[in-house]
């Protein structure tokens, strides 16, 4: 598969094409090292304890740390297969002293396939690159971004959202709407950056090198995650730069790494829930704390102690259903309570193949489905390194960790509106104002979020209907090649379009360049004659109205015969005109 790099280098969009291939989902491994062990006594001696613990498993345990809600972490020699370590967890257990043990599970970012758009965006205008965020605008699979925003004023007061995840890299898309932060990954096996714990949530990159996790491990390149998933909640918007995030310049990102080579600690992850929502060393407490992660199991009692903590502090918790197409009941941390867990929707609003489903999902949200292409996918800001950050690009990712961000960016707007609304209030308006489902999504919780019906549902009112709808996508888009001409033609399927946008690109050696305007028609026009042409082309069309625009409809590729190129053309049908 090949990737279309856009790069950011001085405020300026400017497009190169890459041959590489995508980035995969990353490799779920079922192994650990570490259990976690809470006693009776509240300030038991870790070391002396791990004696003991050894001697009933015949495994020397090492004491590794105390956790911030009073467990106790141990250290295995080395790592083993989950289901070899819960039997260990059994004969912990049974010891005097001991209320309760788990395994310390390594959970993982939930998402994959980032491919930069395929259109070749120049200069720096963000209209064309929000354009391609079909996820927050179109009727049928977006969020209603537009009328949340429209409900919002720039005076509103700022909230924090925390995003457990892979930390985050200085994207100029997104870095002015960062706050704070802290790195909470205990060891340097994971970290990758020379220490363990400390204020720098910088991303230094999680790729690894075949079996670094473990035999049969595969190798992986960095997947700059966390930066995904903070540039759907809080990319600068209005800066004629870029994508736009739903925070829409009142959220903040607090960034909180969890997440690194191999995965992540459960222990690691619960430590960095506490420190969002009530950490005494974190200044910029966060209202929304978002999990794009997890992994297999129900939840745990160290997760639950954990999102209790946060949510008797007044804070929402959002997590990612899961990528296993199965019952979400079966994933932690989507099994937890106390969380709204997000299952994900495609771009018809139908469920998205890979989406857990199941009695434990809220609602769901965009995250995208690249089974019918690329630009189905969630676009938000990324990095372009293999292994360390290079530069700053924008890309198209799918997951349930695409669909949970934007829910924990709609939830933070609702603190804007509203700051002592209480996390069950929250979860009660974003699943009561959701939309239904305009195609087959069973399972998935009560819609898809509307952001706009969210913050009018808050204060009990009704959000105005528009006068318009989104007009629908023409259909039957025939390109009939001719001597140094295209003919093109579509059925209308709209009563209420203003207008049809045509763009085309050509192939050049191989490579396509990027999609350019060919024409604006009036409304019911249902034909067009493209001139000067000679190559390799492809066009797209859609409907506009003051509302909205429909999806894209792409046409296959067409040879067209010699001619000197350039481009001309005729509108046809009812006498309109082309503009």
């Amino acid at each position: 598969m090949n990737k279309l790099y856009t790069n950011v280098i001085s405020g300026f969009v400017l497009s190169a094409l890459v041959a590489t291939s995508a980035v995969s989902a990353p490799f779920e491994h079922n192994l650990t090292d570490q259990v976690i062990v809470q006693f009776n006594e509240k300030n038991a001696n870790g070391v002396l304890k791990a004696r003991g613990l050894s001697a009933q498993i015949n495994k020397n345990l090492s004491f590794v740390r105390k956790t911030s809600l009073g467990a106790y972490v141990y250290r295995l020699p080395s790592m083993e297969e989950l289901p070899q370590v819960k039997g260990y967890i059994t004969a912990l257990s049974a010891v005097s002293g001991v209320k309760h043990a788990e395994a310390d599970q390594m959970m993982f970012a939930i998402g994959d396939l980032a491919i930069p758009p395929t259109e070749g965006i120049t200069g720096s205008s963000q209209t064309p690159i929000y354009d391609l965020q079909w996820h927050y605008f179109e009727s049928l699979g977006g969020m209603n971004v537009e009328g949340g925003w429209g409900q919002l004023s720039s005076t509103d007061p700022v909230v924090n959202v925390a995003v457990l995840d892979t930390g985050i890299t200085a994207h100029p898309d997104l870095i002015g709407n960062v706050v704070g932060g802290t790195d909470m990954i205990s060891t340097t096996f994971v970290s990758n950056d020379g220490d363990g714990r400390d204020s720098d949530p910088s991303d230094p990159g999680d790729w690894i090198e075949q079996n670094y996790c473990g035999g049969g491990v595969p190798a992986a390149d960095s997947s700059w995650h966390g930066t995904h998933v903070s540039g759907t909640i809080a990319a600068v918007t209005n800066n004629s730069s870029g994508v736009a995030g739903v925070g829409y310049n009142l959220l903040k990102v607090v960034p909180v790494r969890v997440l690194g080579k191999c995965g992540g600690y459960t222990s690691d992850i619960a430590d960095g829930i506490v420190w969002a929502a009530v950490g005494t060393d974190n200044p910029n407490k966060a209202k929304v704390i978002n999990m794009s992660l997890g992994g297999g199991g129900t939840c745990s009692v160290t997760y639950q102690q954990a999102i209790n903590t946060a949510v008797a502090a007044g804070t929402t918790v959002v997590v990612s259903a899961g990528n296993s197409n199965a019952n979400a009941a079966n994933y932690s941390p989507a099994s937890c309570d106390n969380v709204i867990s997000v299952a994900s929707t495609g771009r018809t609003g139908g469920k998205a193949y890979y989406s857990n489903y199941g009695s434990v999902v809220d609602f769901s949200a965009p995250g995208g489905d690249m089974s019918t292409g690329g630009a189905n996918g969630v676009l938000s800001t990324l990095n372009d390194g293999t292994t360390t950050p290079n530069t700053s690009i924008y890309a198209y990712y799918q997951g349930t960790s695409m669909a949970a961000p934007h829910v924990a960016a709609a939830a933070g707007l609702l603190y804007v509106k509203k700051s002592n609304v209480t996390p069950a209030e929250v979860e009660a308006v974003l699943s009561s104002s959701a939309r239904s489902f305009p195609s087959d999504c069973n399972q998935c919780g009560t819609g898809i979020l509307d952001l706009g019906s969210a913050i009018a549902a808050l204060d009990g009112s009704t959000p105005p209907p528009p006068s318009e709808t989104v007009p629908a996508a023409p259909s039957n888009f025939v390109i009939t090649p001719g001597n140094e001409i295209a003919d093109l033609s579509w059925s209308d399927q709209s009563v209420n379009e203003q207008a049809f946008y045509i763009e085309r690109r050509k192939k050049n050696r191989r490579r396509w360049t990027g999609f350019s305007s060919v024409v604006t028609t009036d409304a019911d026009v249902t034909t067009y004659q493209d001139s000067g042409l000679d190559g390799t082309y492809q066009y797209r069309i859609r409907s506009q109205n003051n509302v909205g625009v429909s999806a894209w409809v792409v046409s296959g590729e067409i040879q067209v015969s010699s001619g000197s190129g350039g481009g001309g053309g005729e509108c046809k049908g009812n006498g309109k005109k082309c503009r």
